[in-house]
């Protein structure tokens, strides 16, 4: 019976993580918005950083060659350089930690639905020892019950036979 109670015991802990699982997949589907959200903004730097030279190049093209067109296009080139370098940044270490984020995340979900089968099928089986033990007390009961009455119509057949034999005498 002990051995049942630290099961039962072992498996309420082992639910505590099961119920957590819901929380697992909201941080999963967080994790993988926050990575979209960092790819949006990468692919938004990247489009940027070419509108703008295409900008510069237009303006190259024009033909006009005065110190304020060429002061223009510059800066179009900086400012492009510098969404290449921003989104270069966020296409390193934090692209990599969230997709290391969201691999950790899914390994942890994956770990609770097994450990939230396993307890299913503790709990079944657990549940078929008690029906089990259920039966058999009750048969025990019975069989007892059975001995009780066999026993009691015992004494008093051999009371009503004496009580026979006492009037014939």
């Amino acid at each position: 019976m002990a051995k049942r109670e630290k099961v039962v015991t072992e498996e309420l802990k082992n639910q505590q993580p099961a119920l957590g699982e819901e929380k697992e997949v909201r941080s999963i589907a967080q994790a993988c918005a926050i990575y979209e959200q960092l790819m949006y903004e990468i692919r938004g730097h990247c489009q940027k950083a070419r509108e703008l030279r295409e900008q510069a190049k237009m303006l190259q093209e024009s033909g006009r060659t005065d110190f304020q067109v060429s002061e223009e296009i510059q800066q179009l080139l900086n400012r492009a350089e510098h969404l290449n370098a921003v989104a270069e940044q966020k296409d390193g270490l934090p692209r990599q930690q969230a997709l290391q984020l969201i691999d950790r995340l899914e390994q942890e979900a994956s770990d609770c639905r097994q450990l939230v089968q396993y307890n299913q099928r503790v709990l079944v089986r657990q549940q078929q020892e008690l029906e089990d033990a259920k039966a058999a007390a009750a048969k025990k009961w019975f069989r007892m019950q059975r001995s009780v009455w066999h026993k009691q119509g015992e004494y008093w057949l051999k009371k009503w036979l004496n009580l026979q034999n006492w009037r014939a005498k």
